[in-house]
């Protein structure tokens, strides 16, 4: 029969109790990176979508002037 001892158990649970926290805190850092990823990503998507939508009003707007331009010309030179 094997008999425990206890000096082995106390060892191997400081050894074990650090090793549980250092793993948490990887995955925990980890999880904290991949959180701000997505979250810059979703940003960054935003701020493309926004300006992309600022681009296509700037472009009609600027396409409705040209084309009253043209327009009043066509007008007057009639």
């Amino acid at each position: 029969m094997i008999r425990k001892n206890k000096n082995i158990e106390k060892t191997v649970k400081k050894v074990t109790d650090p090793v549980e926290k250092i793993g948490k805190e990887v995955i925990n850092g980890i999880g904290n990176v991949a959180k701000e990823t997505v979250q810059g990503t979703f940003n960054v998507g935003k701020e493309a979508i926004k300006t992309g939508a600022n681009v296509g009003k700037e472009t009609i707007n600027t396409g409705k002037k040209v084309g009253k331009v043209v327009k009043d010309t066509v007008k007057k030179s009639n």
